[in-house]
């Protein structure tokens, strides 16, 4: 229960950092869903309760700091996690880069589930031209900050959490 505590505290920190501060920058570019990675992380190393507290606490944080349609955040957080759970046994992480690869393809999951509720929930059609436009360069830069975060986490069980 503690790595998932930290790994979970790590996530937030980095979601509210990826929330406020890179909103300040004009780059569309270049923002990362930051919350995908510890998500993942979480569920597929640390069971699935970790990952559904991970999904929940992460997925609150990103509700509030967001200006998205009430619970769609935390709607699309659960589904990654699940989507994650159900998909456990098929996913094979052997390096940073898969996991970058399959960060990767959660965020474009996570982009297209976030337009459908959008759409369905408020009949917003505005912005659909911009969520995809922008969903691939968000999942490429998600996928290589997502390499760093891997061997953050995974330096951080080798040397400073396994002793639990």
């Amino acid at each position: 229960m503690m790595k998932s505590s930290i790994y979970v505290l790590m996530g937030v920190i980095v979601t509210i950092l990826d929330s406020s501060l890179l909103s300040l920058f004009p780059i569309e570019f270049f923002k990362p869903d930051l919350g995908i990675p510890f998500i993942i992380y979480t569920t597929l190393f640390l069971g699935p309760q970790s990952g559904l507290f991970a999904a929940l606490i992460i997925g609150l944080f990103q509700e509030i700091l967001s200006n998205s349609p009430n619970g769609s955040m935390i709607f699309t957080e659960i589904s990654i996690f699940l989507l994650a759970t159900f998909l456990k046994n098929k996913l094979y992480i052997d390096s940073k880069y898969s996991f970058s690869y399959i960060c990767s393809g959660f965020v474009v999951v996570k982009s297209f589930l976030f337009l459908m509720l959008s759409i369905l929930s408020k009949g917003e059609t505005k912005d659909v031209i911009n969520v995809i436009f922008y969903t691939i360069p968000n999942a490429v830069f998600t996928g290589f900050v997502s390499i760093f975060i891997f061997y953050l986490m995974e330096h951080l069980n080798s040397r400073l959490l396994s002793r639990e």
